[in-house]
């Protein structure tokens, strides 16, 4: 009896109708267009996007290490060619007396009878800024030549002249990394000076008056140098002017002051991102739309 149950129950399980299979759906198709502008899109143009964000972020974080720099100093710290003339010993034709420790001012002759490192430019946080601003630095360097091995690679594949698009593809991004060494090299002027001042008034001067000179003359280089760097500039690009006056990028690159190579930068990665995205929606038939986004940091208050 129980053989015989479990063979009728084999027996219907076998007689019940199996389950439809589940529909698949039909592949989807993603029509890619190959040409010499859709190759140099995926081989040079997106690698070399993805490191100058890279390097947006290092410029982000030397801009803020040069702002704690700044913090440190109040208006008044700031020398005028008044107090540099006083220092000098060319206070009102007087050069003896107090005239070799400048105007009076707590920022000239507070610091000239020491020898050591200006407290106000050389305290612990400001050499760790300034640490950081070199480092980083280096980095950006290291990231440009990463960048240009793609440039490179491109024209050994397609030769200048052959393609006019793809010519224009490789002077955006040149222009990209142009100005990116150009800032870099701001900021490291800026680092080198302040490392090579280091001990300097100890070694050089022979007496106050030149210990306040030296001291003087190396916060105007270094608040010099800094001029720009810790945010925009008060001076903008215009879509007919976007190297503020100068030829090309090179002539901006070397010629130009912080603030206005910062400004080009944007500039000139908004223009390299335009054509990015265009090119992707023409190889891919997408439709992206780039909107203007601020990649670098705001300017901080002036100190």
């Amino acid at each position: 009896m129980f053989a015989a149950l479990t063979l009728s129950s084999l027996l219907a399980v076998a007689a019940s109708p199996a389950p439809a299979p589940t529909p698949t759906l039909p592949p989807v198709i993603i029509r890619t267009i190959t040409t010499a502008r859709c190759t140099t899109l995926h081989e040079m143009m997106r690698p070399i996007g993805y490191v100058t964000r890279r390097n947006d972020d290092a410029f982000r974080a030397m801009a803020f290490a040069t702002q704690k720099f700044l913090s440190h100093f109040i208006p008044g710290d700031v020398p005028t060619i008044a107090d540099l003339q006083a220092s000098l010993g060319n206070n009102g034709g007087q050069t003896t007396g107090t005239g070799l420790n400048g105007t009076g001012t707590p920022m000239s002759t507070s610091l000239s009878s020491s020898r050591g490192n200006d407290p106000l430019v050389y305290g612990p946080s400001q050499v760790l800024s300034a640490a950081r601003i070199d480092a980083v630095a280096q980095q950006i360097f290291g990231n440009i030549m990463v960048e240009r091995s793609f440039l490179t690679k491109s024209y050994k594949k397609f030769p200048q002249g052959k393609n006019p698009k793809v010519d224009a593809m490789r002077r955006a991004a040149q222009n990209v990394m142009t100005l990116q060494e150009a800032l870099a090299n701001r900021y490291e002027q800026f680092a080198g000076t302040y490392f090579d001042g280091m001990d300097l008034s100890r070694m050089t001067a022979n007496n106050n008056g030149d210990v306040a000179t030296i001291k003087m003359a190396l916060r105007e280089l270094l608040l010099g140098d800094t001029r720009g760097l810790a945010g925009d500039s008060n001076r903008k690009a215009s879509p007919n002017d976007p190297y503020f006056g100068y030829k090309n990028a090179d002539r901006l690159a070397q010629y130009g002051n912080p603030g206005e190579v910062l400004t080009a930068l944007k500039g000139q990665e908004f223009a390299f991102t335009s054509t990015l995205i265009h090119t992707y929606n023409v190889c891919h038939q997408s439709h992206y739309i780039l909107t203007p986004i601020h990649t670098l940091p705001v300017a901080s208050p002036k100190p």
